[in-house]
């Protein structure tokens, strides 16, 4: 313990600098991984193991105590980095998109101060999670978790630092002042560095045609080819990714578009498929955005940034708290 918070504060000392670009392009976003993963393994490994251990071998006996006893319907699987849902059948679902309703006529399409890019804003506010339950109580649904945590092959952490494991985010171009400049940020190619394997869970809160600036990604095995093809994460490799320069070692046919109708669900690993979102939403775009993590991130945020609290209630069952609770 007094050496992990030794190692902490040295450590907090330069590593916010590494999620930088210049980092990134420098040192190469494969090696900055691994070293974060190894420190990680060290430092938490007392937690990982747990994690691990509890889905290697206690997996089904956890997940039907989750669930109430009762087993699960379905069991979803994701399939070369991606799992899209379109059934709308998913538990919480409903109570999810009334409280995201609620959201977007009370804030939508207004300028607040807590934005992650100026045509990226989010809708969530300190306390909205105890306000709209739905929010935790969708991403702890038996089947979302177990879909997660056959993907990860451990029980999943709701990410507490980059990025916040929930949020509620709007696209409008309206909002964003540099609309109809080159694309920037998120807007272009990227595969995430703050774990991998990891998994997005992304719902659309309202209908989301092409106008509404969806998501785009590679399916795992195609973004393969194009981190082969162009050297990415590797020092003197930029972190994001232009369609020209991507569409040099993929054709531009690959890729999918996450647009569709209110309700509909996409699990991807966001870390093995290239993707960008927020581009020209002329139609403002409305999407909830869960991240989930293994307890041995690829970067150093636990060491430097502060850990969102989750609420976890009374008589939770050993899985929720294994995916909420504070452990640091």
């Amino acid at each position: 313990m007094i050496l992990g918070t030794w190692s902490d504060a040295v450590l907090r000392l330069f590593t916010p600098s590494l999620i930088k670009d210049p980092a990134i392009r420098r040192w190469g976003g494969s090696r900055l991984m691994r070293t974060a993963k190894a420190h990680n393994r060290l430092r938490y490994r007392a937690r990982d193991r747990e994690h691990r251990t509890a889905y290697a071998h206690h997996w089904e006996e956890l997940i039907l105590d989750h669930n109430g006893g009762r087993p699960l319907g379905r069991r979803l699987e994701m399939k070369d980095g991606w799992l899209r849902d379109d059934s709308h059948s998913l538990p919480h679902l409903d109570a999810l998109l009334e409280q995201t309703d609620a959201i977007i006529r009370e804030r939508g399409g207004q300028k607040h101060s807590d934005i992650q890019q100026p045509f990226l804003r989010s809708l969530l506010f300190p306390g909205d999670l105890e306000k709209y339950p739905a929010f935790l109580d969708f991403i702890l649904s038996a089947e979302v978790l177990d879909a997660a945590a056959r993907h990860l092959g451990t029980v999943p952490v709701l990410s507490r630092t980059r990025p916040p494991g929930v949020r509620f985010m709007e696209s409008n171009a309206a909002l964003d002042p540099g609309t109809g400049g080159p694309f920037r940020e998120s807007q272009l190619y990227h595969l995430d560095l703050h774990d991998s394997p990891l998994v997005y869970v992304l719902v659309l809160a309202r209908d989301t045609p092409i106008e509404a600036g969806p998501w785009h990604f590679l399916p795992a095995g195609a973004s393969a080819r194009a981190v082969q093809a162009l050297d990415y994460r590797k020092p003197g490799s930029a972190y994001r990714v232009t369609n020209e320069r991507m569409h040099t070692a993929v054709p531009e046919d690959e890729t999918v578009v996450f647009s569709g109708r209110r309700g509909d669900v996409l699990f991807i690993d966001s870390s093995t498929c290239f993707h960008y979102g927020s581009r020209n939403a002329t139609i403002p775009r409305f999407q909830v955005m869960y991240a989930l993590t293994s307890p041995c991130r690829t970067d150093f945020s636990l060491t430097w940034m502060p850990q969102i609290p989750f609420s976890c209630p009374p008589g939770a069952s050993k899985l929720s708290r294994m995916v909420l609770e504070p452990w640091r």
